[in-house]
């Protein structure tokens, strides 16, 4: 679906723009966005930081400008699903990190990882003339938004959906062993095998979500779609490659320290199932804070607005209207 009033900078794609796996995501994304009635924009810039960034843009052409930041491995269209609680007031911006969905596929493995992670992103607030949008951000994009916020005051307010990296260098042993070249490629392996489909709906009850029950069919094809895009995986393994050595995870993933000197209004929005950290791992930093909130979700996981009903949408959308959420 495509908003024809959106006269921002960037190229338009219609998924006949594509070829081959990305034509097939790009048709899985607009059916997405079908699903939840969301009429969206396409569009991609070039960046001098990470080459080709995709982006989604939705809602209200006069609204305050809201960017979405994903996880590890999801992608923008993964926020499709909150979309239509904030659509009326706000402008959603749901790039795609480098080396997944559309966006190009780099390698990050040589870079520094502090400036890679942000820069493009700078870059594509630059070119949409966005000063300081509201920054909503789920898992490693929580990390994103802090480097934001700390590095260069790019960020109003601060609402981080889900445990964000950058709080915590404990990690599971297979997520550690993720950052091992070489043991990655094998788990990459091992987890690709069988239906995709089944993959996705195994991955997203064991990561995502504690009941998956209003979790929609379009959502999993979007997953196994983006599963099969050429370079992504790859990609992917060198990011996770660089994010830690021999399992002892990168310094960056513990930020508390400079989180704690963040003045932006901040909300932490965390499920009390979710599967990376226990609330009581982000609830102390919130407390040390000069102006933020912590709101817990009883039975949520660790993307919690894919869970049965609106209370993360509700949390979200109160934040940002500068409303308190209930403690």
């Amino acid at each position: 679906m495509t908003d024809s009033t959106v006269t921002e900078p960037g190229d338009v794609r219609s998924f006949e723009d594509w070829s081959g796996a990305e034509r097939e995501y790009a048709k899985r994304q607009d059916e997405l966005a079908a699903h939840y009635d969301v009429d969206i924009d396409s569009r991609v810039v070039e960046t001098d930081a990470a080459g080709r960034v995709h982006y989604l843009v939705a809602g209200n052409p006069d609204g305050e400008p809201v960017l979405l930041l994903h996880g590890l491995s999801t992608t923008g269209a993964t926020w499709l699903p909150m979309a239509p609680a904030l659509t009326d007031r706000y402008r959603l911006y749901m790039p795609d990190r480098p080396g997944r969905g559309l966006s190009g596929a780099p390698s990050y493995r040589g870079e520094f990882l502090r400036d890679f992670m942000v820069s493009y992103l700078v870059e594509l607030l630059d070119k949409l003339d966005l000063g300081l949008p509201h920054v909503v951000s789920n898992s490693l994009g929580g990390q994103q938004a802090f480097l934001l916020a700390l590095d260069h005051d790019r960020v109003d307010r601060l609402c981080l959906v889900g445990a964000p990296g950058g709080v915590s260098r404990e990690f599971s042993l297979l997520w550690r062993l993720m950052t091992v070249r070489g043991v990655n490629r094998v788990l990459f392996w091992l987890m690709g095998r069988g239906d995709p489909l089944e993959n996705a709906k195994q991955a997203t009850e064991r990561v995502l979500v504690v009941d998956d029950s209003a979790v929609s069919g379009p959502f999993y094809e979007l997953l196994v779609a983006g599963s099969q895009l050429p370079g992504r995986q790859k990609s992917l393994r060198s990011l996770q490659s660089v994010q830690g050595s021999f399992g002892r995870m990168h310094p960056l993933f513990d930020l508390r320290e400079e989180i704690v000197g963040i003045e932006r209004p901040t909300s932490f929005i965390w499920g009390t199932e979710d599967s990376f950290w226990p609330p009581e791992v982000g609830r102390p930093l919130a407390e040390a804070m000069s102006d933020a909130e912590f709101v817990e979700l009883d039975d949520h996981g660790h993307t919690p607005w894919l869970e049965p009903g609106e209370e993360t949408e509700t949390a979200v959308r109160l934040f940002l209207d500068g409303q308190a959420n209930p403690r």
